[in-house]
């Protein structure tokens, strides 16, 4: 292998983190081994739930002949062990190792003579030496680096599969303490909900554009809620036409929105399908979250993307054909979490579903009904 063995696998490559990260914190694999700053170091919520555990995707299945894991020294990660995968479903333990609490220890764990096939990396870590930085609870690495022959044995002819089961690891929903004051003090004394939508074309209504037919899950949802009997009236208020990097124009509707109980916050899909730079998509969201949040007294919920299907079997596959909505998502997730958003993740929602993409696809773009449905049952589960 020589030299080749020598190129970081991990670098670059996406990753899911199966409890909340650290709002910045998301270097887990940026190729910087040395830094105990964000964005260069990962780090994980203060949370009490345990193991915490990061799936990375490799794109492929390699040849594995090593796995760095570095630890930090805001300290913390006590405890972990190192798996490998080939589908995200059955992981098989390489090793288990303790951080000590004070220095820099990396785990270096190689096998050159005993190559191991895989394409899915999982950190689990398990316990906390309590007293780092953020709290007892937050768990840090510098870094994770894997090493093997540069070129693939495969990748996954169907990518939207690939994404899918980094996904199911993922919780759908992410409830910050706002959603339990909403239920008490809005949900369970009201007799009206007034629900405002803000998005691109994930987030448009039938009601409200003539090129939708079929109900989406913002018709769904607000369905769902009547049908619950408990509301007089439920009315959704839908401005997905004002563009993400418009904030003069979002300003001048918010007095429309001033009666809004619940804020649903949809937007990715058309920055994905025009390339737009990650950084610049979680500055503009973050602008436009913190100006709705300033004015509006409403629960904020941030609805990622649905990922691209990416298959040429149905409808809208040139379109997206180097696109990824993923990397957006992920951004999205970060600006919730500054901003202290409740979350919907879409593509763990159709995930843990299930379903075939042709079930809840319409095509490459699109959900079908029942694809809607399951993002219009994750709003309600979130809230009830």
């Amino acid at each position: 292998m020589g030299a080749a063995a020598e190129r970081n696998l991990a670098a670059g490559k996406p990753y899911l983190c199966t409890t909340e990260l650290r709002p910045g914190w998301t270097g887990l694999v940026d190729s910087q081994n040395d830094s105990d700053q964000p964005p260069a170091c990962f780090a994980t919520d203060n949370s009490a739930q345990f193991p915490k555990e990061a799936i990375i995707d490799l794109g492929g299945v390699y040849q594995l002949t090593k796995i760095a894991v570095y630890n930090s020294l805001n300290g913390n990660t006590r405890h972990i062990a190192v798996w490998i995968s080939l589908d995200a479903k059955d992981f098989t333990q390489l090793r288990e190792y303790y951080f000590p609490p004070d220095r820099i220890q990396p785990l270096i764990h190689s096998f050159p003579s005993h190559p191991r096939p895989a394409r899915y990396i999982k950190i689990s870590m398990h316990d906390t030496w309590t007293g780092g930085e953020g709290g007892d609870n937050c768990l840090y690495l510098r870094e994770v680096e894997v090493y093997g022959d540069e070129e693939a044995e495969s990748t996954a002819v169907d990518a939207w599969a690939s994404m899918m089961a980094l996904a199911r690891w993922q919780p759908a929903l992410v409830r910050p303490h706002s959603v339990d004051l909403f239920r008490r003090y809005c949900l369970q004394q009201q007799t009206d909900i007034v629900v405002g939508v803000l998005g691109d074309r994930f987030a448009a209504s039938a009601g409200s554009s003539s090129a939708l037919s079929q109900p989406t899950w913002v018709d769904l949802f607000s369905e769902r809620l009547k049908q619950r009997g408990t509301y007089e009236t439920v009315r959704v208020l839908a401005a997905n036409s004002v563009r993400l990097n418009n904030l003069t124009e979002l300003r001048g509707r918010l007095s429309d929105f001033q009666s809004v109980d619940l804020l649903i916050v949809a937007y990715g899909t058309e920055a994905s399908l025009t390339d737009m730079p990650t950084l610049e998509f979680r500055r503009q969201l973050q602008q436009l979250v913190e100006l709705v949040q300033d004015e509006l007294a409403a629960l904020t919920v941030v609805v990622t993307p649905a990922p691209f299907a990416h298959r040429p079997d149905l409808a809208g596959f040139a379109q997206v054909q180097g696109k990824d909505s993923w990397r957006l998502a992920r951004a999205a997730e970060q600006v919730a979490a500054l901003t202290d958003c409740a979350v919907v993740r879409t593509a763990s929602v159709l995930a843990h579903s299930e379903h075939d993409v042709a079930d809840i696809y319409q095509d490459n773009l699109s959900l079908s009904q029942m694809g809607h449905l399951a993002v219009a049952r994750a709003l309600e589960n979130l809230l009830w």
